[in-house]
Formats: structure tokens, C-alpha cells, sequence
């Protein structure tokens, strides 16, 4: 029965956006890491949607300039479903793996 109901929550989140997931409590916790491990998004968090985070804003604006990100790259993937960030992943990872392949020496 947990398995069904985790399950259930699993696929709704999947139907949402970071932005909307962030409403939902699941991923508001402080980043307590350095900023050159930080993820895109959680420079992006800490930066423009107010994520704590024991860093100062400057280390962090240094590390989000030295990627080249930008405001509207940060909304425009807070606003984007899990889902269709899901689809571009496995298209992007097919795509990689056929370019392997096709480079291999013929025999």
C-alpha cells in the first residue's frame, strides 16, 4: 500500500513544475554546500527564489556568472514540467549513444 501511494506522488510530481514542486515543500531545504558544487538550479534557487543557504550571495553570483546562466535561463527552467525535462534527457542521451556508436571502426 506505501508502495502504491509513493508511487502516486512520484507521477504527480512528474506533472510539475520546479516552481510548483518548491509549493509542495520538496526541495526548499538549505544548500549547505560550496557554490562550485551546486547544482544549475540550486545556484538559480539561492540567486532569484530565496533558497537559504549558508554561502554568501556574492560567492554564489560568482560561480552563476562564471557558468554564464542567466535570469531568464533560471525561469524559463523553474517554469518547465519534470516531465518535458525527463523527454529532452532520454532524447539527448539516445542521441549520444547512436553518435557512439556510429563511430566505431568498421571490421
Amino acid at each position: 500500500m506505501q508502495k502504491k501511494v509513493f508511487l502516486l506522488c512520484l507521477l504527480s510530481l512528474i506533472g510539475c513544475t520546479h516552481n510548483q514542486s518548491k509549493t509542495l515543500n520538496v526541495n526548499t531545504s538549505a544548500v549547505n554546500i560550496y557554490p562550485q558544487y551546486m547544482s544549475n538550479m540550486q545556484l538559480c534557487d539561492t540567486l532569484y527564489f530565496a533558497r537559504p543557504s549558508n554561502q554568501t550571495l556574492a560567492a554564489i553570483g560568482s560561480e552563476f556568472n562564471r557558468r554564464g546562466l542567466s535570469k531568464s535561463w533560471c525561469y524559463e527552467q523553474a517554469n518547465a514540467l519534470y516531465l518535458s525535462k525527463l523527454a529532452k534527457w532520454v532524447a539527448q542521451n539516445a542521441s549520444n549513444n547512436e553518435e557512439v556508436a556510429s563511430t566505431l571502426p568498421a571490421m
